[in-house]
């Protein structure tokens, strides 16, 4: 449409090239940093895991082929007002969060896709808008200022962003655990772990991500009861099933065992025989002992920490926690040393019980102890229900 007044031509040039720049930025922006994991983990499982995803090229493609889809669309509906010039980008941000709507069950993953339903009612939304913009003509003379055109547009662009977020899939323990993942395969262990450093309640595959990206720091013994640990034991090793994930988690732990874990076996089961056979490595006795420590079983991790060649100051410090809490429960064995631990440790150990005393195991004892002793053994041996392991192993191994 040609228009009367020079300013009102200007303008209608303008406010299609911003809802363009808008599309292409957002697009660019949201395939590359929001969405990268979620369409790496589509392409393994489509491509079977011939094909390696490159984020930068997907993302530059993806937002180059949505683009011309809106150049065509904006060419194909002349007509539209200057307010409504936004309004091809309709299926251009459509077809972008259907592109990221990928869900994956096995992950954790609980958010339910959006059906063909949702399109439908989206479309008809559409032909509404598209229906509105038809007897809504500018005419010859508009004669307004830009701001009066602009904020019909930015409206409606940010409808659009909202509905292609909704669309898309955004579930946040699905992300960290792809992100996670994406940073473990990566080998960049401290990223990793301060991705699930906050999370309450993590995926299994998290929990085995955890233990592996700590073992392979040297750190498992001395930082694991930083993290939430739900799972028990069976939260260590993963499940034949996490070959699914883009980064082979079950091959990788593995790998760094000697070992690779059958369903059939519980973890301490299969670390227990293991240990003993000549390609298991130096992790596996961490991992073993950390499982004994996990299902709580304090005789069976100090009868093998005792079983060590030799044993040192250097102890990693849940170690040094549970076999405070060992002997302070009424142990049998005998001592380490008089060293290990050294008396700041039993006199923590002391304050710890001064609260749980006062408190005991209630949800009123696990706040106030948690600011203080929260990542230490004590806390989770308090503090964890036992219930939950064996639930846990009844899933996964049912």
């Amino acid at each position: 449409m040609k228009y009367s007044f020079p300013q009102i031509r200007v303008i209608a040039q303008r406010i299609p090239i911003l809802c363009a720049l808008y599309f292409v930025l957002f697009s660019f922006c949201f395939l590359l940093f929001l969405q990268r994991d979620i369409l790496a983990q589509a392409q393994f499982q489509f491509s079977e895991g011939v094909t390696v995803y490159h984020p930068l090229l997907s993302a530059i493609l993806c937002t180059f082929g949505l683009f011309l889809l809106g150049l065509f669309c904006n060419r194909m509906l002349p007509w539209l007002p200057l307010r409504m010039k936004a309004t091809p980008w309709f299926l251009p941000f459509l077809l972008l969060g259907a592109l990221t709507h990928w869900h994956f069950p096995q992950f954790g993953d609980t958010a339910a896709p959006a059906g063909w339903g949702t399109y439908l009612i989206l479309l008809v939304a559409f032909v509404i808008l598209l229906l509105i913009g038809r007897m809504n003509l500018d005419s010859f003379k508009e004669r307004q200022t830009f701001s009066t055109y602009a904020w019909p547009n930015e409206l409606l662009l940010l409808i659009f962003t909202v509905m292609c977020v909704c669309i898309s899939n955004t579930d946040i323990v699905l992300h960290r655990t792809l992100q996670a993942t994406r940073h473990l395969g990566e080998r960049n262990y401290e990223k990793m772990l301060k991705d699930v450093q906050w999370e309450k309640s993590p995926s299994r595959q998290l929990s085995a991500m955890t233990a592996l990206a700590l073992s392979e720091t040297g750190q498992l013994g001395s930082r694991l009861f930083n993290y939430a640990q739900p799972y028990g034991s069976e939260g260590l090793l993963p499940a034949s099933s996490d070959t699914l994930l883009f980064v082979n988690l079950y091959r990788r732990v593995g790998y760094h065992l000697g070992y690779h874990k059958g369903d059939h076996l519980s973890t301490t089961t299969f670390l227990s025989t293991i240990s003993t056979m000549p390609k298991a490595t130096h992790a596996v006795r961490d991992y073993l002992l950390c499982a004994h420590l996990l299902d709580k079983n304090l005789d069976a991790f100090t009868a093998e920490l005792l079983d060590a060649d030799s044993l040192s100051a250097t102890l990693p410090l849940h170690y040094q926690e549970a076999y405070v809490l060992h002997q302070r429960l009424g142990s049998t064995l005998s001592s380490v040393s008089d060293s290990i631990p050294d008396a700041s440790l039993y006199a923590r150990f002391d304050e710890f019980m001064s609260l749980y005393a006062l408190y005991s195991d209630t949800d009123e004892g696990n706040f106030h102890t948690r600011e203080g002793f929260g990542q230490t053994y004590w806390f989770y041996y308090f503090f964890t229900r036992q219930s939950s392991f064996r639930d846990m192993k009844k899933d996964n191994e049912g």
